[in-house]
């Protein structure tokens, strides 16, 4: 791969990142970074603003551009940035109007992850949302910058920072690239995804731009972002008119959201096996959720499902013997419906489905065994179930109130005429019969 570094000799922090970089070059060696590790790195430097920029500057043989730059605002604070080029209106600052230039989102998360390893005291971490130009050049595109004033550009441990940022990039092979909507101008959502899960974020909208954004506006972040297969939506920061009219052009185009919460589960497997797995879950009831439990291999996803009453007598009033044995098991998923309700089923690898299985099985037995009255046969379980009954209680003339409560909880009591009543004279008895195929192994 063709990495080329380009700055501007007008641009203080740009230059001042590429002077940090030959030097710790010079000092350690090329051999000393990952970012020549197989990679061809050259470098440029142009005497104009780099949004002017044309692609006469650049290695025409480049695969990717990293841009070393000055970060300028409103409201400046010390902060280091990576951001992609773009403008999703008119290009008041360099590039076409309505165009993104092409970008990594690999590239540009090995950055942001490396700007928090080696940022400054006082400094903040951030993408920045896409904007200014150059729209057109011929190479996924990224800029790294400093800001936000002429004290940080010139702040040596701030541009030495950015070029270590740079010299060390390393992209990790399963990264997940995805495009994000909503959020101020330092993406405050995407950069905690970015530098906390395997979400890869390339073109980034502000929340201003949400409300009017096109169809091929939505397509073109997705196919210029290195091919994003997904979209993060930062809802809290966008109306219900916003989210329903950006919804409403990812169902169309086929972009599936998915969520910070999702994108946190997926630090334990690989896209592909998200991806299966979520199908697996659709397939029992669209909306349910997935939980993973250990590293999930990509194998062929298997539902392990059991009577909704069986599950329930198990582990109705207490689901932490179900999580544990999970938690123990790895590889399986639990299933949540509305309003966060477990589930009487699991996700597992099809190969380990007769273990995960057994094993579901034989603990729901020992759970009910252990705190119900229940007869085991062949695949049949029978649950006696005894409990206080207030008609029968009335029909011996046991008058409402404490004399029920203390039958209840199995107490015998005496009544006003001297009578004795035991609990197992009000009690009913109800029997429940349950087939588990697979019980009798």
């Amino acid at each position: 791969m063709i990495i080329d570094i380009l700055n501007s000799e007008i641009d203080p922090a740009g230059r001042n990142i590429r002077r940090a970089m030959d030097r710790l070059i010079e000092e350690q060696g090329k051999e000393a970074f990952p970012l020549f590790d197989g990679n061809e790195v050259t470098f440029h430097t142009t005497d104009e603003r780099i949004v002017n920029a044309d692609r006469s500057c650049l290695n025409p043989d480049a695969d990717v551009i990293i841009v070393v730059s000055r970060h300028s605002s409103v409201n400046p604070v010390p902060v280091l940035t990576v951001h992609p080029p773009g403008n999703f209106g008119e290009g008041q600052l360099g590039g076409n109007d309505y165009e993104l230039g092409m970008t990594s989102p690999a590239w540009m998360k090995a950055v942001l992850c490396n700007h928090a390893k080696f940022v400054p005291e006082g400094y903040r971490v951030s993408y920045e949302i896409t904007h200014h130009g150059p729209t057109d050049f011929p190479a996924p595109t990224f800029f790294v910058e400093v800001g936000s004033t002429e004290k940080e550009w010139n702040d040596e441990k701030a541009y030495t920072a950015a070029a270590k940022s740079v010299l060390y990039a390393k992209p990790s092979a399963d990264t997940i690239p995805i495009i994000g909507f909503g959020g101020t101008h330092y993406a405050v959502r995407q950069s905690v995804i970015g530098q906390e899960t395997k979400g890869a974020l390339g073109h980034m909208m502000h929340t201003r731009d949400v409300g009017s954004v096109k169809p091929e506006m939505v397509l073109q972040m997705a196919e210029k972002s290195g091919g994003a297969v997904a979209a993060h939506v930062d809802r809290k920061a966008l109306s219900k008119p916003e989210i329903a009219h950006l919804t409403g052009i990812l169902d169309a185009l086929g972009i599936p959201e998915i969520t910070e919460g999702d994108l946190i589960k997926l630090n334990s497997m690989s896209y592909e096996a998200w991806k299966k797995y979520s199908a697996a879950a659709d397939k029992i009831e669209k909306g349910l959720k997935i939980f993973p439990h250990g590293e999930i291999a990509d194998g062929e996803p298997a539902v392990i499902s059991l009577p909704e009453d069986f599950f329930s007598a198990a582990f109705g009033k207490d689901s932490a013997p179900f999580l544990s044995f999970l938690d123990e098991t790895g590889g399986v998923f639990h299933i949540t419906g509305q309003g966060g309700k477990l589930m009487p089923a699991v996700l597992a690898d099809a190969k380990n489905r007769r273990s995960v299985s057994g094993g579901l099985i034989a603990l729901s037995v020992q759970q009910i065994t252990r705190t119900q009255d229940c007869v085991v046969d062949e695949d049949i379980i029978t649950i006696n179930r005894r409990q206080f009954d207030a008609r029968l209680a009335r029909t011996l003339g046991i008058p409402s109130g404490p004399l029920f409560g203390r039958l209840s909880r199995g107490e015998t009591v005496t009544l006003p005429d001297g009578r004795t009543i035991t609990p197992d004279e009000v009690m009913m008895v109800t029997q429940t019969s349950i087939r588990i195929p697979g019980l009798e192994n």
